[in-house]
């Protein structure tokens, strides 16, 4: 690697003191706003992170990556933390947390201002789909993302098999007899075939599809009122669409959720209502987060092998701190269906 850029570099190119440039890295003393952005600029254009790294290991500290996340609405995020921290630390290198809200639209933003925070690299969860193809990834620092949505070859990429494991494990449902399979969780506006087939990213997105899937594959029609709609992927969301769904619709045979926190939702809720899981309907979830193993009855859900997702993460963001520049790679996990109590799939 390069030599790293220092405070001198920065206040000699913005045309300012050292002193101003700790200002802007402090956010203290008083200067012209026009002086503040120019110095911010000129830190991004040369690739500046506070030097945290080399002041940790002057005092026998370790090295740092960062790993930029939504927020820690749903169990899945804490989770994913542990794992890529467990996983740092093998590799003798620290994690710096920053969050940038579940809407997905502050993100570049939490991009904008990670140089501050001295992280060597950065993991970055992506929520929605990124503008001008992806542009916020091309920093001066090495990027790995993670999550559904593109990254348009600019950073390495951690996915999952978000179709494959959904059209596979609707698929035994329909294969043992289910007659009706809900799907839990989709955006509202992806409760429309022509505008589910045209999406190319995104988890609700392309679970969906594997669900739709799992009927072309068999000959079936899909039912589209059992395509249930949810503004977000949290418990409190799992509950208020199982209700609403069972305010309008028959009890499905079978409830399978795009996430984890929907599924433990749907759960409280259906016993709420007087429902019997697993003898009246069956519920599956997705993410095999801790908590499901406790839930009450404890949640059949997809494995979409987590621990191997921030592995590879933190690996290929390793590799690229430590020297790697090859082309950018795509890894996507493996699955398995972790059978618990709250259904009763034949084996």
């Amino acid at each position: 690697m390069g030599n790293r850029v220092t405070i001198k570099d920065v206040a000699r190119e913005a045309n300012v003191s050292i002193k101003t440039v700790s200002n802007v890295l402090n956010d203290t003393g008083s200067m012209r706003p026009d002086t503040r952005r120019r110095v911010e600029e000129v830190m991004r254009k040369l690739g500046y992170t506070v030097n945290i790294s080399a002041r940790a290991m002057r005092s026998g500290g370790t090295k740092l990556i960062g790993l930029n996340i939504f927020d820690f609405s749903q169990p899945f995020v804490p989770f994913f933390t542990d794992k890529v921290i467990e996983y740092a630390k093998e590799r003798h290198y620290g994690v710096v947390i920053n969050t940038y809200g579940s809407d997905g639209e502050g993100l570049v933003a939490s991009v904008d201002e990670s140089y501050r925070l001295g992280a060597e690299g950065w993991i970055l969860f992506v929520m929605s789909p990124l503008a001008d193809e992806g542009a916020v990834l091309e920093q001066p620092y090495p990027i790995v993302t993670t999550g559904d949505h593109l990254a348009y070859g600019k950073s390495d990429w951690i996915t999952m098999p978000n179709i494959e494991s959904i059209s596979t494990v609707v698929g035994r449902f329909l294969d043992e007899g289910a007659q009706t399979v809900a799907l839990m969780g989709v955006l509202p506006e992806l409760v429309d075939e022509a505008v589910l087939r045209r999406q190319t990213e995104g988890t609700q997105a392309l679970r969906a599809q594997g669900y739709v899937k799992a009927f072309e594959e068999r000959g079936l029609s899909v039912n589209w009122r059992y395509v249930i709609p949810a503004e977000s992927m949290n418990q409190r969301e799992g509950m208020r669409v199982t209700k609403a769904m069972l305010d309008k619709l028959p009890c499905p045979d079978v409830v399978v959720c795009l996430n984890d926190a929907i599924a433990l939702g749907a759960i409280h809720e259906l016993q709420r209502c007087g429902l019997h899981v697993p003898d009246d309907v069956q519920v599956v979830g997705f993410d095999n987060v801790p908590e499901a193993e406790y839930s009450v009855p404890a949640l059949t859900t997809i494995d979409p092998h987590i621990d191997d997702y921030a592995k590879h993460a933190v690996d290929m963001l390793i590799d690229r701190i430590e020297g790697y520049s090859g082309p950018a790679r795509t890894y996507t996990t493996d699955f398995t269906l972790v059978e618990r109590a709250s259904t009763r799939l034949a084996h």
